[in-house]
């Protein structure tokens, strides 16, 4: 059984020597922690100088059942996981009964509330391209067939079909909204607005932002500067469809802005944007790479917003093992050649991925993640109460928690003084400190990390 302990310093001897030997890999410059993935287990993260953290970080969202976890060990230990790692294939043309075996479980048991079918890449941020694509297809076709045109663009005249290989674009948007993240991909970048360093010096489509309200905390202390700020950013989203009337192929939002400070808003707003996408005649996209596989307290964060209808397009990522999008029917994209990616998806992500959701249902890791993160959230307010000058904006939905504090450099010293006590946490945002636990994290878990959490704001404000 695991405990936390740091017995070296940070990074320690041998996780320096490791990240020395790093300089060929350009992400090489982020790397501070070199674990041991054979000797983690559960919530707790060893690193290759035995160092053992409580794992609040899971790797920015990736990780659902923790380390080691003996499902999937056991799935992974299977002959038909070792022939799907080994022999790859172009899915979409060539794939194995155990491909079907995911298709269906996500139709049957996981996949959102209305969703007609789904389309898979390798990762979040390209699904979150391949969901934006969809929207252009189906947006584009109305369009042509609107105008009196084919909804085939390969029955469009020779010298239309020239233009668009001489890289003629189309003058259709997406709209996105201030702080949020949909991925670093070209498409996607275009409506990510979290942070500067993601967008400097890259090309961008001219697509609208709408100001994200980002309601203030506790709730009940300001409900009405975050009703104004919801109508404000309604109305603003209102008037940007009215400017673009005709051509606003989708509006994509977070369910919780993640990566843009873990920010926020009502089901009341979510319900007003649906509303207005769909009077507008766009794709209404929910962006759940991050918010999505319980962790939310929920299988689909959006499950919380009390929506009138389905979303249009609904993308996953992260805890999935694998990326794409689920879509009713209105963008399911029938032709031959429109929509398509080599691999759509890997086989042996797609076991892990069926085995994840089976654990979750059968363990009843939703109600965990409710009463868990529930818990959790209340010692992060009763935090805020005792050291308010230090702790501030606690908020979450189940296990997405965050909170403040006064400066960047601030958050940033609070997080290596937990880390140095061995809790592992992260950063958002400006000033937010994220904790994403695993979705196996107990009470126990969190009452220690709260000890420690407790422990650095006394010393920091001593």
């Amino acid at each position: 059984m695991l405990a936390r302990r740091v017995q070296t310093e940070l990074p320690g001897p041998l996780a320096r020597a490791a990240i020395a030997r790093d300089h060929f890999d350009m992400q090489g410059i982020y790397r501070s922690v070199v674990f041991d993935d054979a000797a983690s287990a559960g919530v707790h993260l060893v690193d290759v100088d035995g160092n053992v953290f409580l794992d609040l970080f899971s790797s920015f969202a990736l990780g659902a059942l923790g380390y080691n976890h003996p499902d999937l060990v056991a799935m992974a230990s299977t002959p038909a996981f070792v022939h799907a790692s080994i022999n790859p294939t172009s899915t979409p043309f060539v794939t194995t009964p155990a491909w079907f075996d995911f298709i269906e479980a996500m139709e049957q048991n996981y996949a959102p509330r209305g969703m007609h079918r789904m389309f898979c890449v390798d990762a979040g941020g390209e699904g979150v391209d391949a969901a934006i694509k969809a929207a252009f297809i189906v947006h584009g076709e109305h369009r042509r067939v609107a105008a009196g045109g084919p909804k085939n663009p390969l029955e469009l005249p020779a010298a239309e079909q020239a233009r668009i290989m001489d890289n003629a674009g189309t003058d259709a948007v997406i709209v996105a909204f201030s702080g949020a993240f949909h991925g670093r991909g070209l498409g996607s970048l275009s409506a990510t607005h979290s942070k500067l360093i993601h967008k400097a010096d890259q090309p961008a489509f001219p697509w609208p932002t709408v100001p994200f309200p980002a309601n203030k905390w506790p709730l009940e202390r300001h409900t009405d500067e975050n009703a104004a700020a919801e109508a404000a950013s309604l109305k603003a989203l209102a008037q940007v469809l009215d400017a673009h009337a005709g051509r606003v192929a989708a509006v994509i939002i977070e369910p919780v802005q993640s990566e843009g400070g873990d920010r926020h808003a009502s089901p009341a707003f979510y319900q007003g944007v649906q509303r207005l996408t769909k009077q507008a005649g766009a794709a209404f996209i929910l962006d759940e790479v991050q918010t999505g596989v319980a962790i939310s307290g929920t299988y689909w964060a959006h499950e919380q917003l009390d929506l009138p209808e389905p979303p249009d397009m609904v993308t996953f990522g992260k805890k999935m093992q694998l990326g794409g999008f689920f879509a009713r029917q209105s963008h399911s994209i029938d032709q031959f050649g429109r929509m398509y990616q080599t691999r759509n998806g890997d086989r042996a992500r797609a076991m892990l991925s069926v085995t994840t959701w089976e654990t979750i249902a059968r363990d009843r890791l939703t109600a965990n993640a409710r009463e868990v993160g529930g818990h959790f959230l209340h010692g992060l307010q009763s935090l805020s109460d005792k050291y308010p000058g230090l702790i501030t904006e606690a908020r979450g939905k189940g296990f997405l928690l965050a909170f403040d504090l006064p400066t960047t450099a601030g958050r940033d010293d609070f997080l290596k003084r937990c880390l140095a006590r061995g809790v592992f946490g992260t950063y958002t945002g400006v000033r937010s400190v994220r904790l994403r636990p695993h979705l196996i994290t107990t009470r126990d878990h969190v009452d220690e990390a709260l000890e420690v959490f407790f422990d650095v704001a006394e010393e920091m404000t001593a």
